[in-house]
């Protein structure tokens, strides 16, 4: 009778950083959609950029919303580290999180060009930065 009384209520808990396959399965799950808002937004800017237009640009940036860089960079991050296959591994060992870092770094030079308003630059930055993109995207298998 005592069992019967009690309710069963499913795991709220993530289990943390090294819980194993679980985790990463969940992590993975939680981030892929933060992720995917940011990637949409951020390659909607092309045509913008290519056509001199820097305001969307700079506003993607600013924004503190889902989709917004802040919330992707953080999300992105979060997302390569979840492609551990040891938790003995620092996340700068791991190539996805080492991806992730290349295509952060090509966004830093978009963001320079966007700030001295050279659009020439912009354009170039942002090129590169698809490209570092598309290589993050396949190491998490969003490609």
């Amino acid at each position: 009778m005592g069992a019967a009384l009690i309710p069963s209520f499913d795991a709220l808990a993530s289990g943390g950083a090294t819980a194993g396959g679980a985790y990463l399965l969940s992590a993975k799950q939680r981030y892929n959609k933060r992720v995917t808002a940011g990637v949409t937004a951020f390659l909607a800017l092309g045509s913008d950029i290519e056509g001199g237009n820097l305001k969307p640009a700079k506003a993607f940036f600013e924004t503190e919303e889902e989709g917004g860089w802040k919330d992707t960079a953080t999300a992105g991050y979060l997302l390569a580290n979840a492609f551990r296959t040891s938790s003995t591994t620092p996340p700068d060992k791991l190539p996805s999180v080492k991806k992730w870092k290349a295509f952060v770094a090509e966004v830093e030079d978009l963001k320079k060009a966007l700030k001295k308003k050279d659009a020439s630059g912009a354009l170039t930055s942002y090129k590169s930065a698809v490209e570092a993109l598309s290589i993050y995207l396949t190491a998490v298998e969003l490609d």
